[in-house]
């Protein structure tokens, strides 16, 4: 695996899962090109009749959210670098 330093020096994967990656070259430095399609547009029907869509651990909810291989997870900017959530996430 081949490691390089991204902007912020960080040493980071040219290549994950097979797949080639850009690492971060700073802002406004790489535009993204290609075309991105429309999502599914949620309603009242997808969601329980009460509004309340909590539900009993963290497990639960990321089954819930449809989380699939390759999807990124992302935490509140404040917890970067070393954050209980994604502790218990990837637990």
């Amino acid at each position: 695996m081949k490691l390089v330093k991204n902007a912020v020096g960080r040493l980071v994967p040219t290549e994950i899962n097979g797949e080639k990656q850009i690492p971060f070259q700073g802002v406004d430095k790489y535009k993204v090109e290609g075309v991105k399609y429309a999502v599914k547009i949620p309603s009242n029907s997808d969601f329980p009749r009460d509004g309340n869509k909590t539900v009993a651990n963290l497990k639960d909810a990321l089954i819930k959210s449809g989380l699939k291989d390759g999807m990124t997870i992302s935490t509140h900017h404040h917890f970067r670098n070393g954050d209980l959530i994604a502790n218990q996430i990837f637990d």
